[in-house]
């Protein structure tokens, strides 16, 4: 009888907490009124939601407001993280929160096969609530927990960085009520977390007062979808859009199963006049300084010249966020100007509808620190100062400098330039555009490729006033054409896209530019012209000249002589990007994303070797990089850098690495310059192309030929003047041995490719063994590398004891990603 008694008794009390009304249970709680009602309770630290929407579907997001300050890290404020289509399910005295699997689907009208679909594939139930009081068909739950956790992964994101074992901690996390809010169609709630850890990263640390406790803020947006009224574009090959993609079991059987659809923003006209329904309008960071934001402001405007070849009028507009206005905020496409440690990455990403591919916020990050790399950049190539007095506009950035500049050396124009280009390119990608490598290559074709500082030389002298170009180009105009305009029907997109191809817009991706070993000679990064072997030559003479300068007048009054070494690093590597450039060319191959049509392949041209004369040309100038002469530095600049100045030690300056101890090595930053041609010219993917293509038509280059033509290069054929081009050269040698071992020794380079570096190196130690009369230096040098050769090809499996490389200095990102 007790057993009943205390049964029932249970009953009637979970009864009367269930039947509680909504309205008593929030009594005197702060109500945050929209989309998805919310009650703050103050006294107890708690959030509880009011749900009213039951398996209708919405959009939860994730951003990070409040960051870690650390490129490496990669937690930037304004972090977009997670965008998931969810609903709520209700179960009895349980709410869960559901998330459906659009990655296989099915688009017909058969409700039956939609089902059959979805019941085929896992959904995932991201979270359960409890009730604790209902309203008619409103039911209220307990939030804190849901939102008050780790939802953007700041604790893993820490442990793939190696920066220690973080934990939240809840007594030091708490809701953020300034930026808690709710209008209509979205609901944000922000949150303060802590996280601790006992042994925390070095990169922590330098980032925070307290290394042992990190606190971030964490952002929630849920949204309405956007309605059933936008029509998918699907992707085309030809143009560089980001996109989805998804299984659609709806499809006949003999039709692709995968269907992709671009990604971009809903516009659509007016009427005949191209005035849109909506505009799509960005936000500048109200935190950015002057001339800064009024360069962004500018750059990303550019985007309207896009949008008015596709037909639309004032499509495209920019402003400054208002004071009052919420960054995180979902409504707003923004554009961010985020500080950091080091400089780093800046980019594009976008919240959109999974369904669609729909974009639904853009958020630009720009790396604050991206400017000052300009300026060291530039300020290497043309000396800027003197002991003159000089006034300058670019004086509110770097506020003190004595400018002797005119407008063709003027670097802080230049980097005022590059922030707008920056600008227009990241917000390129919150419009769906991917980057496009090859559009350098038939003039400045667009802001999505990386443009390398194009500097003139007029009567000897180097210009920078043209080095970044000033509007959209025509690449973007095409790409914004196809994705955004307004076509009767599918054939007129394609065949929009057939007629630009054939006129020249060439698109290569990502994917087939930054391997190491990539084959197209007119995709590359930070690079310029339509011919990439002779605008090294170009760029050799730039960075001839630059060294030619290169003096006190580099640096402005009071700054040590040692910080000569950090405007020195980018202007002895100008070269390197044009330099990879240019070694796409050997073993190279030129092809297009063709696809076949009712006229035939679009583009015609399919793909191409690059022919054998432009393979030996390129080989030969990328020879020229690695000369004796091209590697030494001039004895004045060796005498104007001392060992770092007291101070001066750490922050976000980069220098060579070198063996040196505190005095700057300039045999290493010799080596450094070596190893990126010789590095490229032995990759192995490209000495796997240079056989077959050989074996295709003897008039290629073979990879032996390579081989051959850089060791005859670096032992035989110069001769150096002085004992410092000797012992640089005795440093390319031992490079270009160390490479060709690597070479043999790499287990997933082809067979063919592993025997002829072999035999090289067989033939190379023979050589080095008839060491006849020479200089000690020469004779220990050449018996050493005689012998690592030896050892390596008596016991190639037994590991070898050999001095580190050293790392290169960092190049990427120089601009954006």
């Amino acid at each position: 009888m007790l057993h009943i008694r205390s049964f029932l008794f249970i009953l009637l009390i979970s009864g009367s907490v269930f039947a509680q009304t909504i309205a008593t249970k929030t009594t005197n709680l702060q109500k945050i009124d929209g989309y998805t009602p919310i009650y703050w309770d103050a006294a107890n630290g708690k959030m509880w939601m009011e749900i009213s929407r039951f398996n209708e579907e919405f959009l939860i997001q994730t951003s990070l407001p409040a960051g870690v300050g650390s490129n490496t890290i990669g937690l930037d404020r304004g972090q977009p993280g997670d965008g998931r289509v969810v609903y709520f399910e209700r179960n009895g005295s349980k709410i869960f929160l559901v998330q459906p699997n659009y990655r296989y689907r099915a688009l017909g009208n058969d409700a039956a096969e939609r089902k059959a679909v979805k019941d085929s594939f896992a959904q995932s139930v991201l979270w359960g609530f409890k009730v604790e009081a209902t309203e008619g068909d409103k039911v209220l739950v307990d939030a804190t927990n849901f939102f008050l956790r780790d939802a953007h992964g700041v604790a893993d994101t820490m442990r793939r960085a190696k920066q220690g074992n973080f934990r939240m901690d809840e007594s030091r996390s708490a809701f953020y009520l300034p930026r808690t809010k709710s209008f209509p169609k979205n609901t944000e709630v922000e949150v303060t977390l802590t996280f601790a850890a006992d042994e925390p990263g070095r990169l922590v640390a330098e980032v925070t007062p307290n290394a042992q406790a990190v606190t971030v803020r964490e952002h929630f947006s849920l949204v309405e979808l956007p309605d059933n009224n936008y029509t998918p574009r699907p992707l085309d090959p030809r143009v560089g859009f980001f996109g989805i993609s998804f299984f659609d079991y709806s499809s006949p059987f003999t039709e692709p199963i995968e269907k992709r659809w671009i990604s971009r923003h809903r516009l659509q006209k007016k009427d005949a006049s191209g005035e849109p329904v909506k505009p799509i309008i960005y936000y500048v960071d109200n935190g950015v300084p002057e001339p800064v934001r009024s360069a962004l402001v500018e750059g990303a405007s550019w985007w309207n010249q896009a949008y008015e070849a596709a037909g639309f009028k004032n499509a495209f507009q920019v402003k400054v966020l208002p004071a009052d206005a919420d960054p995180m905020d979902i409504r707003y496409n923004v554009i961010n100007w985020v500080h950091r440690s080091t400089r780093g990455w800046s980019y594009g990403s976008s919240i959109e509808d999974p369904r669609t591919g729909e974009i639904i916020k853009g958020v630009v990050t720009l790396d604050s620190m991206r400017i000052r790399q300009d300026v060291l950049l530039g300020d290497g190539k043309v000396p800027q100062y003197s002991n003159a007095s000089r006034a300058c506009d670019f004086g509110a950035l770097l506020p003190d400098l004595e400018y002797l500049a005119d407008d063709a050396t003027d670097v802080g124009a230049m980097s005022l330039a590059r922030i707008r280009q920056l600008s227009a390119h990241e917000v390129g990608h919150t419009l769906g555009l991917a980057h496009n490598f090859a559009a350098s290559s038939y003039g400045r074709a667009s802001v999505m490729d990386y443009p390398g500082p194009m500097i003139e030389i007029k009567n000897g002298k180097l210009d920078l006033s043209n080095a970044y170009a000033i509007g959209i180009g025509v690449y973007d105009k095409f790409a914004v054409s196809f994705a955004y305009g307004e076509y009767p029907n599918q054939k007129a997109v394609d065949d929009f896209v057939t007629k630009g191809v054939s006129e020249g817009m060439l698109f290569i991706s990502d994917a087939d530019t930054r391997p190491a070993g990539a084959a197209h000679p007119l995709s590359s990064l930070w690079d310029n012209g339509s011919d990439p072997v002779s605008q090294l030559k170009h760029e050799m003479e730039v960075r001839k000249i630059g060294l030619a300068n290169f003096g006190a007048a580099t640096v402005p009054n009071g700054t040590p002589y040692s910080q000569l070494e950090a405007k020195l690093l980018p202007l002895y590597l100008h070269h390197r990007y044009q330099l990879t450039a240019a070694i796409k060319s050997i073993g190279g191959l030129y092809y297009t994303y063709a696809v076949k049509t009712a006229g035939g392949a679009s583009p015609k041209n399919i793909q191409a070797i690059v022919p054998a004369t432009k393979q030996r040309e390129a080989l030969q100038i990328a020879l020229s990089t690695i000369t004796p002469k091209a590697l030494a530095i001039p004895e004045n600049i060796l005498q104007m850098i001392p060992p770092r100045a007291f101070g001066y030690g750490g922050g976000p300056t980069e220098y060579f690495n070198k063996r040196t101890g505190l005095t700057f090595d300039s045999i290493a930053a010799a080596s450094i310059a070596a190893d990126l041609t010789i590095a490229g010219l032995l990759n192995s993917e490209r000495a796997a192309r240079l056989i077959e293509y050989h074996a295709r038509n003897a008039e290629n280059p073979d990879f032996s030929d390579i081989v051959r033509e850089l060791l005859r290069e670096v032992w035989k054929k110069n001769t150096p003047k002085n004992s410092y081009e000797a012992e640089i050269q005795r440093a390319v040698q031992t490079v270009s041995v160390t490479k060709l071992i690597d070479l043999a020794a790499d287990d997933e380079a082809a067979p063919q490719i592993r025997a002829v570096a072999s035999e090289m190196l067989r033939a190379l130690m023979t050589d080095l063994k008839k060491v006849g009369m020479m200089q000690a230096n020469d004779s220990a040098h050449r018996k050493f590398l005689a012998e690592e050769i030896e050892r390596f090809l008596t016991r190639p499996d037994v590991p070898r004891k050999r001095t580190t490389p050293l790392p290169t200095p960092p190049g990427d990102p120089i601009g954006g990603k």
